[in-house]
């Protein structure tokens, strides 16, 4: 008997040491590897009708120049390849957008987002106005945008920072204002391309939201979460993915250029996604000469 329930425990810690053997490589290590989360998809419940009246599309941006003045040119700096390293003013307007109307699309970093984007921005020397939650309405989107046309001068840099929902509309990719308006890849960047500088960086922590690319023109830097995929939450640091990454980048990893920090954000989100078997599509469009150094 004793022989027998020897061999039967023996049994039992192979069987037990066989199956431990059988975990996937790739699953990760709770105790080791931050969570990772699909950003939910934007519920639209409404008629067609009343969504085409909650879309704004491109739109003809015009705005008095004739009392802007250039600035002086800035110092010349040999060690960087920025043609403009050092910009009179500049100037961020930042979005995030956790709580919308109602309960249904309700997310819960994206404001942090927001308020670390600022954080890292102020210190860079930028002017910040910021919209969070449901104070970003799209007539305040609106302003917002048009707050950057009124300040920017040429020489300036200007910045544009959204974290939210990212849906696609009639009119392509859209970023959802917190009264639920589709504002559109070609409403925003109306606006965004109208400010009267060569510098802009525009980044973007949202789902699908890869149309704003196409819109991208001389001068400017975007870098978004997502083309056509979805973006991820990291609920173990209080941020989204991809702005985690980007923020490690230009702060921890001392990154001062736009093109070094883009590729780091990417391969950071792509890298975690592989643990998950999950993929992503995190993309940055260059239009800026030289580097740029933010």
């Amino acid at each position: 008997m004793k022989l027998l329930l020897v061999l039967l425990l023996a049994g039992v810690a192979l069987l037990l040491g066989f199956g431990c053997g059988q975990t996937p490589p790739t699953q990760p290590n709770a105790d080791t590897q931050p969570l990772l989360v699909q950003r939910p998809e934007f519920i639209e419940t409404r008629p067609p009708d009343v969504v085409a009246a909650y879309t704004l599309q491109s739109v003809q941006v015009s705005y008095n120049n004739l009392d802007k003045k250039p600035p002086p040119p800035p110092p010349p700096d040999t060690t960087s390849g920025d043609p403009n390293p050092n910009p009179a003013h500049k100037y961020a307007y930042i979005v995030g957008i956790s709580d919308y109307e109602g309960t249904a699309n309700d997310l819960q970093f994206c404001d942090d987002d927001a308020q670390a984007m600022k954080s890292w921005l102020l210190g860079e020397g930028f002017t910040c106005r910021m919209d969070l939650d449901l104070a970003a309405t799209a007539d305040n989107i609106t302003a917002g945008l048009q707050w950057l046309i009124d300040n920017a001068q040429p020489g300036d840099e200007v910045a544009f920072c959204y974290s939210g929902h990212g849906a696609r509309s009639t009119a392509g990719s859209a970023i959802i204002s917190a009264d639920l308006y589709y504002v559109t890849h070609g409403y925003v960047m109306s606006y965004f391309n109208a400010a009267d500088c060569t510098k802009k960086l525009a980044t973007l922590d949202a789902c699908v939201i890869g149309d704003f690319h196409a819109d991208v023109v001389s001068g400017t830097f975007m870098a978004t979460a997502s083309a056509r995929k979805y973006s991820y939450d990291a609920p173990d640091l209080n941020h989204g993915a991809w702005t985690y990454y980007w923020l490690d980048g230009v702060e921890d990893q001392n990154l001062i250029y736009a093109e070094d920090a883009a590729p780091y954000a990417e391969a950071g989100m792509i890298a975690w996604a592989a643990l998950y078997n999950l993929r992503v599509d995190p993309k940055h469009t260059d239009s800026y000469t030289g580097e740029m150094d933010m």
